[in-house]
């Protein structure tokens, strides 16, 4: 939900060594989607997990959304935009591209992790194995996102319309941050206001079964949870938690979402599809060792011999 820091790198001195692959083998593309406040293709941000992603996985396509023309066009869509027609964007963008033909991995980065969840249940074509998802709102969120720059017009102008009425049309329609607040003691208000977050998580009292059937394709959905988030109010929508109307977290499984399983996770969690892991410090603040180390192995198809740790006191 905010915009990715520059990710710190921690150089190690052990020596990496891959396993040997088929010549004729690629790897699986992956595709990018950002979080609020940055772009597809900033250089202290996604240009950093692109560029390790090419590092550790040699030949492997890299498809970072932009929602626009150019990059400033993609940061101030994070801010102003209707998120459907950015999911219908996406699904036409992705279909057009022939090295995604075959599927691919997907990373989503804050609210660029329900956006890509958005898109398996509503295209996947082509299709998506792997769904990775740091910090994201998979929940929504009770509370506005603070902006860390405080030069920043369009976060600014963004939190200040939120705080007017999230689910006013007009802010409905052009804040993409009012387009996954949930209000928890106003739920029925949510229901009919919210024009994206209720159809995406097949809250309403029509569940559309392509939704559960699509998401149920595919074969991991991580979930990780920033340990310190706090951006994110609360924190455990990373995992799908949210707050009762008494102001406690309740946990997916113990959600109607779960039990009536609305969307596949109930399955999926039988099938051990879905991961639940939480990430050391606060929001988007992610090394590229964790990349490297826990993200590019086991779920994006990098295969290493040796992997040492680095000495805390380097971090």
């Amino acid at each position: 939900m905010t915009r990715l820091p520059l990710v710190k790198l921690l150089l190690g001195v052990a020596a990496i060594l891959p396993y040997a692959k088929s010549a004729n083998s690629k790897p699986t593309p992956v595709v990018l989607w950002h979080g609020m406040g940055d772009s597809c293709c900033n250089p202290d941000s996604m240009g950093q997990v692109k560029q390790t992603l090419v590092e550790e996985l040699p030949g492997v396509y890299v498809h970072s959304i932009m929602i626009g023309k150019s990059e400033d066009e993609d940061r101030k869509a994070s801010y102003f935009d209707q998120i459907n027609r950015q999911v219908q964007q996406v699904c036409e963008q992705l279909k057009s591209d022939s090295n995604l033909k075959d599927g691919f991995n997907a990373i989503g980065f804050s609210q660029g992790g329900q956006f890509l969840r958005a898109y398996v249940e509503r295209c996947n074509d082509p299709p998506m194995h792997n769904l990775i998802t740091f910090g994201s709102q998979h929940a929504g969120v009770s509370e506005w996102p603070g902006c860390r720059d405080r030069n920043d017009f369009s976060c600014s102008l963004a939190r200040s319309l939120l705080l007017r009425g999230a689910y006013l049309s007009w802010v409905q329609s052009r804040v993409v941050q009012a387009q996954y607040y949930k209000d928890a003691k106003n739920y029925e208000t949510y229901l009919v206001k919210n024009i994206f977050l209720p159809d995406i998580n097949n809250e309403r009292e029509y569940k559309n079964s392509t939704y559960a059937t699509n998401l149920k394709s595919l074969k991991k959905f991580v979930m990780l949870m920033f340990e310190d988030d706090d951006m994110v109010v609360p924190k455990q929508s990373a995992w799908f938690g949210y707050w009762n109307e008494e102001g406690i977290v309740v946990p997916l499984r113990e959600q109607p979402l779960y039990k009536e399983d609305w969307l596949g996770l109930k399955e999926m969690d039988k099938a051990n599809k879905l991961v639940f892991d939480t990430i050391p410090g606060r929001h988007m603040q992610i090394e590229l060792a964790y990349l490297r180390d826990e993200i590019i192995p086991k779920y994006l198809g990098g295969e290493r011999r040796l992997v040492f740790q680095v000495d805390p006191a380097w971090k």
